[in-house]
């Protein structure tokens, strides 16, 4: 993506993340092309299982560079610096597996209001 490009939203992306809404931007028309593009190219399989050697139908378009990190990359298939995939087709439990932090959010017990408990 050339500067003309990346200059018209990586402005507006970056607000974003700063004011933590970064959510936003997967409702973005060019970040669902992109993702369709992106699962069709790996043909909807996760890479991260086919590299080692299974296969399990991919969901989630990943960004490697996480996009607090590295929002200019937030359209990029390929990271320009490295010259490797930048987004990739992942399933659901390798993204958690990339992701632990979304977990620690969940399952979290409430204590009991009182010692008494009715089992």
């Amino acid at each position: 993506m050339d500067d003309k490009q990346t200059g018209a939203w990586l402005p507006r992306l970056e607000a974003m993340v700063e004011s933590g809404d970064e959510a936003a931007f997967y409702s973005w028309r060019r970040w669902r092309r992109l993702r369709a593009y992106v699962r069709k190219l790996d043909n909807n399989e996760c890479q991260l299982c086919k590299a080692k050697g299974r296969y399990r139908r991919g969901t989630i378009v990943h960004h490697v560079k996480h996009l607090q990190d590295r929002p200019d990359l937030a359209l990029s298939i390929w990271d320009p610096d490295t010259g490797e995939r930048q987004l990739v087709t992942v399933c659901k439990s390798c993204h958690e597996a990339e992701h632990p932090e979304v977990l620690r959010h969940q399952d979290v017990k409430k204590p009991p209001v009182t010692a008494e408990r009715w089992d």
